[in-house]
């Protein structure tokens, strides 16, 4: 009972605060949902960086796909600055900077700017997602083997990080994409 008299107690002391928060909250989900999805991806991708950075030559990141996803609802803007940002941000964390990730980064920002060019053709965002990576894959495959000599890692990079993106990543994509559909804009 004391509870309730305190929620009530506080709601009356705070109703303006409480009414300009709801209607901000209306008038701004677009944003709120935005920066919690930016949230999440950001977990998501440190933690695929960290697995990445404990498990020589296999490499399981996120930020792709969460730049092409975001690129893809939100514009090339948003894609290509959470894939520059946390890209570089994910290298940095797990102290593998070189050509051959700064390529990367670019690649992942490039990725969000290839959704959003999807996007405003109005393709499908499975169809989006399948064929940036895709264009992804062979970029990668064009690039690597000028950067590094090493073909094991050039093989994984090439065809192991857009394979893992485009059959597991793309399943948790596609059930956000699923929900975040239902807020309107």
């Amino acid at each position: 009972m004391k509870k309730r008299i305190k929620i009530l107690e506080f709601i009356k002391q705070n109703k303006t605060f409480l009414l300009l928060a709801a209607i901000a909250l209306i008038l701004f989900n677009h944003y709120i949902v935005l920066i919690g999805l930016i949230i999440l991806f950001w977990f998501l991708g440190m933690i695929s960086f960290k697995v990445t950075g404990m498990i020589p030559h296999v490499s399981v990141e996120t930020i792709s796909a969460s730049a092409i996803f975001l690129g893809y609802i939100y514009g090339w803007k948003v894609g290509l600055a959470f894939g520059l940002i946390f890209g570089l941000y994910g290298y940095i964390q797990i102290s593998r900077i070189k050509l051959k990730s700064i390529i990367n980064v670019l690649l992942m920002g490039l990725g969000g700017v290839i959704a959003a060019i999807f996007a405003s053709l109005h393709y499908s965002f499975t169809t989006a997602y399948m064929l940036t990576f895709i264009i992804r894959l062979i970029l990668n495959n064009l690039i690597f083997p000028l950067v590094e000599s090493d073909m094991m890692e050039n093989l994984i990079h090439g065809f192991g990080d857009p394979i893992f993106n485009m059959l597991i990543t793309f399943q948790i994509m596609n059930l956000i994409y699923n929900i975040v559909i239902l807020f309107p804009k």
